[in-house]
């Protein structure tokens, strides 16, 4: 018998399900997204044009530094190598 009792404290005990735990429910994520996004503060129109000209602006800049910086290094690396 003592065997018996061993064995029983040893064996490993599956947990029981959570009944506190909630399923996912897609139609209340997409109610809720919904009411999260009506909260939300919107730019206005000339906001949104002149922030997106900002964007671009620097776009175009950074886009030409980063050319520029190419074209040296490489202009660098080629004297370097005498190709």
């Amino acid at each position: 018998m003592s065997n018996k009792n061993t064995v029983e404290k040893t064996a490993k005990k599956v947990p029981a399900k959570n009944p506190d735990k909630k399923k996912f429910n897609l139609v209340k994520t997409f109610k809720d997204m919904w009411s999260e996004l009506k909260k939300v503060t919107w730019l206005s129109k000339n906001e949104l044009i002149r922030q997106s000209i900002v964007v671009v602006v620097f776009v175009v800049l950074f886009s030409v530094v980063i050319g520029v910086m190419d074209w040296a290094l490489s202009a660098l690396l080629r004297l370097i190598i005498g190709a």
